[in-house]
């Protein structure tokens, strides 16, 4: 769906900014979405942009959500239409899996063939000159992270720089194919990687099999650092109730995040939650979907749906939460928006194209 056909269902001449917003979210959910957004008036918006109305008691009033991450996309869903979606609604990121003897080969693992038309989609957007910033995030699991691990930057710098993903998740984990056992000999080649490119953030999976990492970085804090709290192994092992999630790291710089157990049904009582836990409207966070956007049906046992990615991100529109300032990485990603196939040294990561 283009920007123009989001447009011929907008509001009456003279409506101001929130009521054309409004309106073309609505347009696109119209389109997208399975049902009607509710019509009760957004916390805090002008008449026209529709929503849940919020207490000043509830948690989620002040809670700070810097990015809706819906992860696992893969061939199954088209590269346009998630940066459609991205165009319309800044707050959504798309996680994509890599791990070299999956990638292609199994559902939530992109091919090196859907990477090259995300890669050539981006390109397209960016030589029209009506482009926002897109958010990518990859997760690297089995010889790639340990690559990232031993100090190696190629990977980091090819996604950076050539398909704008701006962070980067490192899952040095045994259910992601590493080798955990001996993390604490990286310490000091992973901190030269996160030094090396602050125009990225990674993101280490914090597990008791990564402590060992989690606590030395946090001593000696990068502001490019960030921490995920996965309570997907936790889920599996709880049969009922809601999932244990835990405060973020007392190291106010850390940006952090929180996934595991989060399905299109219970979204919104998890940000609650989560936003009970964090407690400081002050320390935005992100939340990750991935199991809970998967469907299956004949012939396709496990398929990243794009309905319940929608949901999701209606859910969110709904709420309005508020949205922190842009990372260092956004702002970074929008001065590459406005010099797009630029030659010569890039002056964010200093290497030669």
């Amino acid at each position: 769906m283009s920007s123009d056909e989001s447009d011929s269902e907008g509001p009456t001449p003279g409506a101001g900014p929130a009521e054309r917003a409004g309106a073309k979210a609505r347009a696109w959910f119209n389109v997208y979405g399975p049902s009607p957004l509710p019509r009760q008036r957004r916390r805090g918006a002008a008449g026209g942009r529709c929503g849940v109305a919020l207490d000043e008691d509830d948690p989620l009033h002040s809670f700070e959500l810097s990015f809706l991450s819906l992860s696992g996309v893969d061939d199954s869903v088209s590269p346009r239409t998630l940066c459609d979606i991205s165009q319309e609604f800044s707050f959504v990121e798309w996680g994509v899996n890599f791990r070299a003897e999956k990638q292609g080969k199994e559902p939530r693992y992109a091919s090196l063939a859907w990477l090259r038309q995300l890669q050539e989609e981006i390109d397209r957007r960016q030589q029209t000159g009506k482009f926002a910033p897109i958010h990518f995030a990859a997760h690297l699991g089995g010889e790639y992270c340990v690559d990232v691990l031993k100090g190696d930057t190629s990977l980091v710098r090819t996604l950076w720089e050539d398909y704008g993903f701006l962070r980067i998740h490192l899952c040095p984990t045994r259910s992601h194919g590493v080798n955990s056992s001996q993390l604490k000999k990286y310490l000091s080649t992973l901190k030269s990687v996160i030094i090396a490119l602050p125009q990225v953030e990674f993101v280490l999976l914090v597990t008791r099999e990564t402590r060992v990492l989690t606590f030395q970085l946090m001593n000696d804090c990068q502001p490019n650092l960030a921490f995920f709290y996965n309570a997907e192994e936790l889920t599996c092992c709880s049969s009922s109730g809601p999932v244990r999630r835990p405060p973020p790291c007392p190291h106010p710089g850390i940006h952090c995040g929180y996934g595991g157990g989060i399905t299109v049904e219970n979204l919104t009582d998890e940000l609650r939650r989560i936003a009970q836990v964090v407690n400081n409207p002050k320390r935005p966070v992100w939340v990750d979907l991935e199991s809970g956007l998967r469907s299956s049906g004949p012939g396709r046992p496990d398929e990243f749906d794009l309905g319940k990615a929608w949901a999701c991100i209606r859910t969110v529109f709904d709420l309005d939460l508020p949205r922190p300032r842009p990372t260092f990485a956004s702002r970074s990603q929008a001065v590459r928006a406005e010099h797009p196939g630029s030659s010569g040294t890039d002056e964010l990561t200093g290497v030669t194209r």
